[in-house]
This record gives structure tokens, C-alpha cells and sequence, in this order.
């Protein structure tokens, strides 16, 4: 408390001089709001807060087990030393440590963060039929790790149970796995994922489309989590594939895919992609409907673009099974050009509204009209 303002006063009979002065006292940081242990949900926000006094007056850094907190587009160190972090996700799960410093020294408190959700592996099966061949039931299985540079989320799956006569066609059918990488692809920004956006919960309708003419349709049905944080998923397929030999070298290339928000609850996906046989390269194209909860909200852009990348296909005859590999990452779209996006308007233009449209009676539909005869009489 004797740390303020002082003046010293001097007079005689010749006047007075004075002079003013002000006394600080340092001292080291003290943290006057410590953070708590925090559990969120994937794609909720957390917020750790630190607050500290000293003289001067500190400075609040974080850290993550020793290592820097690095401020991005999700992750921001407020003005009054907050940590905050936008749609977090379970990698963000770790211990943090608030570090104050000033002149006189620092202090350190540290706080765990928990992020709970998110699929961490995608249990399934995939039934019907591929080039008129009946497979019985797939199982698919599946984990999700994060890449190395943390900039993409790494799925490794494995279909088992896959014929020989069908194995090594599907080695370019990586979309197969559309429902998994959409769900668990890492969130670039404030992008969301398909487990951020709808909970694991929703149906999707593929069609694939080969330059030779075959045709491929898929429904996905994913039905959350189970206990063990995998995502439940049924796939039924039916149609036709470029048929391929099993000594055929098949390379996917890396590509992408933009999500459009078309309406509640209502997403429409699209990709043109290339994957190469013995080095000649063979075009394709994926178009995918998904619905979901509308109570679920809707992405923060209107498109959202997938990248995968590093893509690897293996069929091993001798276990019947088709391993995959594939790195995956979401991220706010552009507004191409190229892509039409149709916008479903609730109003309705009633041309019969205008007396010339028809010569007798006129029936208003839905984005049309039908011109009528009386009873007895015909166009």
C-alpha cells in the first residue's frame, strides 16, 4: 500500500519549489483466476481462463505439454489471457499450462482439457451386388489417427470377405469409404466435418459413373457411435464397375469433393476424379445426396470442399480383403464457378394468372401449369 503517487514540498520566505514522484513496488506474478479441468464436446467451444497480477504487469502465455499454444483461426489467446478454442476436437485433448511472467519472475498453473465425441474407428457391413455378383456381407473395418503434421485426419480401412472375382475392381472404389472420411476428416477453420455436423446420424445416396458406361449406386446409412466411439455403418451397393485383372497396377489420384448446403438438413456432394490402370488414366465422376436432422443446423459456408490425398489400394486374394488408405481434411469451399447450386424456393409462380395462358381452363402445378378441356371436349 505505500506504492502511489508522492510530492515533496519545499518553501521559505522566497517562494516554494516542489517536485512530484511516483513510488512502484514489483513483484512477481501472482494468478488471480486459475483455470479448471474442462470437458467439451466435439465441436463445442472451450474456454480456459487465466487471469495474474504482478507489477509490471505480466504477461500470459499457454503452452501444450511444454511446447507453444500457436494461434490459428480456431485457437486464439484473448486479450486478457484466455485460451479459446472454436470447434474442438479430440486431438485438442491434452494438459495446457498457463504460463505468467513479468521482470520479477512467472509463475505456472496447469489444466487439463478434455474433448469428448468423434469417431475414432467406422464397424459396417456392405451387401448386394457388384457386375451382377452377389458378395454376401462385407465387413468394414476402419481407424482414424491424425497425420504426422497434424494437417489431415489418416483413415485405414479394410473390407473383408471380398470374392475374388470382385477384389481387385474395388480397388478404386475408395468412395466406398465416402461416409467415413466425411465424418472424421480434419477440420480446417471453423469447417465441419460430417460427425460435427450431424452427429454420425444420417443417410447418404451415392452414384458413380465410369467414362466406359458402368454405373455403381450406393446407400450409406450411418447410425452414430457405439460405445467405443465407432461409427455404425451399413452399406448396400448395386450395379456395375470397370472390371479389372488382378495383376492390373490401379493408382487413385488425389482429388476432392464440394459439399453444398441445399437446403435443411439437406447436403449434395460432388467429384470428378481420375485413377490410372498400368498408367493410363481412366475419368469418373461420384454425385452424393445426404440428408440428416435438420434440428442439427447447417454448415457455417454454403460449400465446403474435402480434399483427399495420398491415396493407397491393396486386394490380398489369399484373405479376400481390400485395405485402403486415404488422408483427409475439410475446409471452407470456394464459390466456383463450374458448380450450379439449385436453391428450392417455397413460392410458386401461378401462370394461369394470366388470362392468354390457356384457351379453356388452366391448372396451376408446382413450378408448371396444364392447359384443360371442358367435360366432352379434348386438346
Amino acid at each position: 500500500e505505500d506504492a502511489g503517487d508522492y510530492k515533496c514540498v519545499a518553501t521559505n520566505d522566497a517562494g516554494v519549489v516542489e517536485r512530484s514522484l511516483t513510488l512502484t513496488l514489483q513483484s512477481p506474478p501472482v494468478i488471480t483466476v486459475e483455470p479448471v479441468e474442462t470437458v467439451v464436446e466435439a465441436g463445442a467451444t472451450a474456454m480456459l481462463n487465466c487471469q495474474a497480477n504482478g507489477e509490471p504487469p505480466p504477461t500470459i502465455k499457454w503452452s501444450r505439454q511444454g511446447h507453444p499454444v500457436v494461434s490459428d483461426e480456431r485457437v486464439t489467446v484473448l486479450s486478457n489471457g484466455s485460451l479459446r478454442i472454436i470447434a474442438a476436437q479430440k486431438e485438442d485433448t491434452s494438459e495446457y499450462e498457463c504460463v505468467a511472467r513479468n521482470l520479477m519472475g512467472s509463475v505456472l498453473v496447469r489444466v487439463p482439457l478434455t474433448v469428448q465425441g468423434g469417431p475414432s474407428c467406422a464397424k459396417g457391413s456392405i451387401i448386394g451386388n457388384i457386375n451382377d455378383i452377389e458378395f454376401g456381407i462385407a465387413f468394414l473395418n476402419a481407424t482414424v489417427t491424425d497425420s504426422s503434421d497434424s494437417e489431415t485426419r489418416v483413415i485405414q480401412a479394410k473390407i473383408t470377405n471380398v470374392p475374388q472375382s470382385l477384389g481387385p475392381a474395388m480397388r478404386k472404389l475408395v468412395s466406398i469409404l465416402s461416409p467415413v472420411y466425411w465424418t472424421t476428416a480434419k477440420e480446417i477453420g471453423e469447417a465441419m466435418n460430417g460427425f460435427t455436423l450431424t452427429d454420425a446420424v444420417f443417410k447418404r445416396e451415392t452414384q458413380v459413373e465410369f467414362a466406359t458406361g458402368e454405373i455403381l449406386r450406393m446407400t450409406h446409412i450411418a447410425r452414430g457411435l457405439d460405445s467405443d466411439g465407432a461409427l455404425l455403418l451399413d452399406v448396400v451397393v448395386s450395379g456395375h464397375v470397370l472390371q479389372l485383372q488382378s495383376v492390373a497396377d490401379v493408382n487413385v489420384k488425389d482429388y476432392t469433393e464440394d459439399y453444398i448446403q441445399t437446403g435443411p438438413g439437406q447436403l449434395y456432394a460432388h467429384s470428378t476424379r481420375l485413377f490410372s490402370i498400368d498408367g493410363v488414366s481412366v475419368p469418373y465422376t461420384w454425385n452424393h445426396t445426404i440428408t440428416y436432422d435438420y434440428t442439427k443446423g447447417k454448415m457455417p459456408f454454403l460449400v465446403e470442399t474435402l480434399h483427399a490425398s495420398s491415396i493407397t489400394t491393396e486386394y490380398n486374394p489369399l484373405e479376400e480383403t481390400v485395405a485402403f488408405k486415404v488422408h483427409a481434411s475439410i475446409a471452407k469451399g470456394s464459390n466456383n464457378p463450374d458448380v450450379c447450386v439449385f436453391v428450392f424456393l417455397s413460392a410458386d409462380i401461378d401462370e394461369c394468372e394470366t388470362r392468354d395462358t390457356c384457351q379453356h381452363e388452366c391448372r396451376n402445378t408446382l413450378g408448371s401449369y396444364q392447359c384443360t378441356c371442358p367435360s366432352g371436349y379434348r386438346l
